[in-house]
């Protein structure tokens, strides 16, 4: 959306880190903003809160994939952009979905149906500091590398 276009902006005016520290700031608005919809039960606000959340929160693909093409060797390129996209696939559209609906299912005799789909997205939520710790100490590492 316009991640990728801030992240150049970013990129231009204060260095490649700014990218990957720009992914961190969104993601960091965009997480609390997750967990408000995940347990608001009012649609007037939660439609809202969702938008803003995916809005942010998916804002990491353009600046990762800018920051993977600019740091790849020219030769590399098109493996490095392939394995980065297995990843993603593999992960968030294979084990993801997969393991949230098992974390539901054995949440469902205790919560229902409901709440247990509840607990289970937050609580794969919950893991999104991990990647926040990641983008933050690649903008350290190339902070130091720009040095």
């Amino acid at each position: 959306m316009g991640g990728g276009w801030l992240a150049n902006r970013a990129a231009a005016r204060w260095g490649l880190y700014a990218q990957s520290w720009l992914v961190l700031a969104m993601k960091s608005v965009g997480l609390p903003l997750s967990f408000l919809f995940y347990v608001s039960s009012d649609p007037w606000i939660g439609v809202p809160l969702y938008w803003l959340s995916v809005v942010l929160i998916s804002s990491y693909l353009g600046p990762s994939f800018a920051l993977i093409q600019g740091l790849a060797p020219l030769r590399l390129r098109a493996l490095w952009a392939a394995v980065t996209l297995l990843v993603l696939n593999l992960v968030g559209l294979g084990l993801g979905p997969t393991l949230i609906g098992v974390i539901s299912d054995a949440l469902k005799p205790s919560l229902g149906d409901a709440e247990a789909l509840r607990w289970a997205l937050l609580t794969f939520a919950a893991a999104t500091p991990c990647a926040l710790f990641h983008y933050w100490r690649a903008g350290v590492c190339l902070k130091r590398q720009a040095a």
